[in-house]
């Protein structure tokens, strides 16, 4: 029997689908999540108009964080009715009357917590029949610094990396907004000490532990390639500088590459650099087959960095995880959104620069390839026999489209990687091009999955879907 284990690394090679195209996500947001554990298309539809109305998950949140001073409680905001009887009701201050703040002090039972946790999670992909996915609930153990007053006196989740994070409620989830430490060279000290100090071994018992769980009788590893997702290199911006801060960034990298590549926030980089290493050895031990590094390093436009800076700074840090994860035998998949091809550039090297870049440090395969940025055919023509592509779907279809608008886009991309592949679709791995947001409906989720299947069936001959 095919198992998801084999559809990955098959792709990954660059080999032809097996037995059907294989399916991954980096993660869903909690919505979707939620909705997908609970069957939420199996509800009367009256309940599920009755939900969009009343707005009941986001308006609980956003209480709840009122009450913690997450955020400012704004008299002028509309709130709808469940809104505002649950905020004059006592059960909001019932749910946090033993709610601590600060993070778990026992080490045990912290680990625990985080498994079951990720078990959870990983329900998703099982009941959707995914192949690949990341089992994002988990960090780094005793990374939780509890929660801090920011610059505007309300409190936020902080890591010990520095970071300020906020709680969206319309999306329900965790984002970094600014950092905690005076002084950029403080914060880039604090954020270097926490990835010398990061708990390897203990980690990594944490992820043996998540993916030899069972569900359904079986070990979650045997039903899904789990894995995880680590913040990448060029990411360290976020806890060094804050997301408000990304011209600080700029300053700093350009200064230090024009001293060659020489300063702290380099040296910050190779200290994440030998972490994630040794990550990586010890996870090849648990037998984890697949890394992913989440690295957005592109918008819309293009690469964010000038390629040769870029590649001085960034990318020769890739090049030493991708090195050392064949070394152990393991794949590393890069997931960066953008565009890769460098518009306007009549010359085909300097046009394909950022790609070639991404490509000379050797990653198995790139994630999302957002749909709008760039054409998937071209990307499959010029560089399916280097590297392996993910996803492409638009995951804004699948938030607002319809069941025919999903099957329509899914098909069409399906069909451009095809084209591409020389009527092949080898070295490919479908699925949405960033995540799966709050906004994601699981029937319309359910249809890029089916017609993914379906186009195994009808255009490769794969056998039918089960």
């Amino acid at each position: 029997m095919v198992s998801s284990e084999d559809r990955i690394l098959n792709a990954m090679e660059l080999g032809d689908p097996i037995d059907k195209i294989p399916k991954m996500e980096i993660f869903s947001s909690i919505l979707p999540f939620i909705k997908v554990l609970i069957s939420w298309e199996a509800f009367p539809p009256k309940i599920r108009r009755l939900n969009k109305k009343w707005r009941i998950l986001e308006e609980s949140i956003n209480s709840i964080k009122e009450i913690l001073r997450m955020k400012p409680v704004n008299l002028n905001e509309p709130h709808t009715l469940y809104g505002r009887l649950f905020r004059k009701s006592p059960f909001p201050n019932l749910v946090l009357k033993n709610f601590s703040l600060e993070p778990e002090p026992n080490p045990e039972k912290a680990d625990k917590s985080a498994i079951w946790l990720s078990t959870l999670y990983a329900r998703m992909p099982i009941k959707l029949k995914y192949d690949l996915w990341c089992l994002v609930s988990l960090s780094w153990p005793d990374s939780v610094a509890g929660f801090q007053p920011g610059p505007d006196g309300n409190y936020y989740y902080t890591s010990k990396e520095g970071v300020f994070a906020d709680i969206r409620a319309n999306d329900l989830e965790v984002l970094e907004k600014g950092i905690i430490e005076d002084g950029i060279e403080n914060q880039i000290q604090r954020c270097k000490e926490f990835y010398e100090s990061a708990q390897v071994d203990r980690f990594v018992n944490i992820i043996n532990r998540s993916i030899n769980a069972r569900y359904r009788g079986k070990k979650i590893k045997d039903q899904v390639l789990a894995t995880i997702l680590n913040n990448g290199i060029f990411e360290v911006w976020l806890s060094a500088f804050g997301n408000h801060n990304m011209q600080g960034f700029y300053r700093k990298v350009f200064q230090e590459h024009r001293n060659g590549c020489q300063g702290p926030y380099f040296e910050l980089l190779k200290a994440k650099t030998k972490t994630l290493c040794d990550l990586i050895k010890r996870l090849a031990e648990i037998d984890l087959k697949v890394f992913v590094l989440g690295d957005d390093c592109a918008t819309i436009h293009g690469s964010m960095l000038p390629p040769k800076i870029y590649h001085d700074f960034m990318a020769v840090h890739i090049k030493k995880l991708a090195d050392e994860a064949h070394r152990v035998g393991m794949k590393l998949l890069l997931h960066t959104d953008g565009k890769f091809k460098i518009e306007n550039q009549e010359d085909y090297e300097q046009r394909w620069a950022f790609m070639n870049i991404l490509l000379d440090t050797g990653i198995d395969a790139l994630h999302p390839i957002e749909m709008w940025a760039n054409d998937i055919e071209e990307l499959k023509r010029e560089f399916g026999h280097r590297i392996c592509l993910c996803n492409g779907i638009n995951t804004i279809e699948l938030q607002t489209g319809s069941r025919s608008s999903v099957a329509r886009l899914t098909y069409n991309i399906l069909s451009k990687v095809y084209r591409g592949g020389g009527n092949r679709l080898n070295g490919y791995i479908a699925g949405s091009d960033n995540t799966l947001m709050a906004g994601c409906q699981p029937h319309l989720i359910r249809q890029m999955l089916y017609t993914v299947d379906n186009f195994g069936k009808k255009i490769l001959g794969l056998p039918r879907p089960s």
